[in-house]
């Protein structure tokens, strides 16, 4: 059972902290504990807010460090602001630079952007940032690369969705499927509809297992985009599992899944 909103107040450690002074690195947020990211989240947003715990443990450390970087006056207006007074005074900038800059001006980019490098890419200026370089990855490793991105999304998807489910160690030998739900049930994650049939999981899974399911990121077919391939394996779009997300946690994994099949058709060209 969730825990009340008025429990998030009772014996709260952080209750004489003002959200308004709170001071802290993106490092610190990120090493709290789940009980001090529930507690010190819910005197962040408040009590007029009707968030569960539940809901604090998935997003608390985010509205925790939204705090700390507007309290820093750090924001979509000021950051685009300082990374160019930077670019005028040092042509090409550095993560030092952005760390001499100001002290959350890092912690910034990392946040919101996930890279530095990534926040130059959104900006159109990524030859500006020092440690851009130009390279050719071999295409194997890049959709390697791909595969693990979505991969972890799957897992981070069937997490909040509340499926349990363990990795890789099945105990078959030549067997590691990407999530096991239990002894009968396995889950492989995939970047496109047609992949499972140019490799050789179901032929190596389907023996152990009374059900295979493939969760597929780009549909190749204009099939069913839920339907049984054999007796024991389904292919079902990732979007089956977003159904029941509010609208604000669809719209994460939908730019997430975006820029994965963005990438992903980039390389097939």
């Amino acid at each position: 059972m969730e825990q009340s909103k008025n429990e998030l107040y009772e014996n709260n450690r952080f209750l004489h902290i003002k959200p308004e002074e709170l001071h802290l690195t993106l490092d610190e947020v990120n090493r709290m504990s789940l009980d001090e990211v529930v507690e010190l989240s819910a005197v962040v947003v408040g009590p007029h807010n009707s968030f569960e715990r539940g809901w604090l443990e998935r997003n608390g450390r985010h509205y925790i460090m939204q705090r700390v970087l507007e309290n820093a006056g750090l924001n979509n207006i000021t950051v685009p602001e300082m990374i160019y007074e930077l670019i005028d005074e040092k042509g090409k900038v550095s993560d030092e630079d952005i760390l001499q800059k100001h002290p959350l001006l890092f912690d910034y980019l990392v946040k919101y952007y996930k890279t530095p490098e990534k926040f130059f890419r959104t900006y159109n200026m990524v030859r500006k940032y020092a440690h851009w370089k130009p390279r050719r990855k071999p295409l194997v490793l890049i959709y390697s690369e791909l595969g693990r991105r979505f991969e972890d999304l799957v897992g981070e998807l069937l997490q909040e969705i509340q499926i349990p489910f363990t990795k890789y160690k099945c105990g078959k030998r030549g067997c590691e499927p990407d999530f096991i739900i239990n002894d009968s049930h396995w889950i492989d994650a995939k970047l496109s509809e047609h992949t499972v049939f140019n490799s050789e999981t179901m032929q190596k899974y389907e023996p152990h297992i009374e059900k295979l399911t493939i969760i597929y990121l780009r549909k190749t077919s204009q099939l069913e985009y839920r339907r049984m391939v054999s007796p024991k394996t389904e292919l079902i779009h990732i979007s089956h599992y977003m159904e029941n997300l509010s609208a604000e946690r669809r719209a994460y994994y939908d730019e997430e899944l975006k820029d994965i099949e963005t990438k992903t058709l980039k390389y097939l060209k």
